[in-house]
């Protein structure tokens, strides 16, 4: 049995370099929705420290709706929230106007379906850090070794600050300091490529 990982919204630093270590994952597709995680949420780094971005979600139906199931609200506006809050945070970064184009791109892509617009973003950043993982989605839930099952690893409920990886210098830790495993994308925008080297 392969690894199985929850979908992700921009994933922290954990989340990438655990799927880096592996060849092939599955994503976890049929489990019912749970709440207060990372599937629809993600941390970036601003000047008054740490910022929640989630993802508004509809449960079709309700609670038990599956995560494959799982439809992005467009009626609210929160993409122009989201990208506001990336542009103000990160105009700075000396990556920014490199990755500004994409990451606003992927942001504002018009797909309903949480998995798939989550799916676009995680391609992509495999492809700006060279992760050659190959992802599939699994067709049905089961229970595996925990030892590689990574489903409940990313919950909101467990501090994501107690993984540590080397420090790299963030927009605002001068004023801040340095906060441990927010949003891959706070790395990509201060490294750029080399961002890779906190996942391999």
């Amino acid at each position: 049995m392969k690894p199985i990982f929850p979908t992700s919204y921009f994933g922290n630093i954990e989340f990438y370099k655990k799927l880096s270590s592996y060849d092939s994952i599955l994503i976890e597709s049929y489990e019912t929705y749970p709440k207060q995680t990372f599937r629809n949420r993600c941390e970036i780094t601003t000047a008054n420290g740490i910022l929640p971005l989630s993802i508004p979600i509809e449960k079709p139906n309700g609670s038990k709706t599956r995560t494959n199931e799982i439809l992005i609200n467009s009626r609210e506006k929160w993409q122009l929230i989201h990208w506001r809050a990336i542009e103000a945070a990160y105009a700075s970064s000396p990556y920014f106007e490199y990755y500004e184009p994409e990451v606003k791109e992927l942001i504002f892509h018009e797909d309903d379906n949480l998995i798939q617009f989550n799916h676009n973003i995680i391609k992509r950043i495999q492809h700006w850090l060279d992760l050659p993982t190959q992802l599939e989605y699994t067709n049905e839930y089961n229970l595996i070794d925990s030892n590689i099952d990574f489903r409940n690893l990313f919950l909101k409920s467990i501090n994501p600050r107690e993984f540590q990886h080397d420090h790299y210098q963030q927009v605002f830790e001068i004023e801040n300091g340095f906060f441990q495993n927010v949003s891959i994308l706070d790395a990509i925008f201060c490294l750029g490529p080399m961002a890779r080297l906190l996942i391999v």
